[in-house]
């Protein structure tokens, strides 16, 4: 059985979802209202969550919840790293 390297869990909480049109927890960039943790393997091979976060949205990889916000910290790992 093949194993990925990378995995994602999604969260998708009741906090984060919002029938406002401009709700306060949203990604900066798409204004989606979710997003996951990456999960990688470690260097022992196991899969554990990191610390990363990926927009449900865009798919923009964040270092927090508050760069995902405010759309500072976007790691180098997203598809378009430091575009606004």
């Amino acid at each position: 059985m093949h194993c990925p390297a990378v995995a994602v869990l999604r969260y998708n909480r009741d906090d984060m979802n919002s029938d406002s049109p401009h709700p306060a927890n949203r990604c900066h960039f798409c204004a989606a209202t979710s997003y996951h943790h990456l999960i990688a393997r470690d260097q022992a091979g196991v899969m554990r969550p990191t610390t990363t976060l990926v927009c449900d949205g865009c798919g923009r990889q964040f270092e927090d919840k508050d760069a995902w916000r405010s759309g500072a910290g976007v790691t180098g790992n997203s598809p378009e790293a430091g575009k606004p």
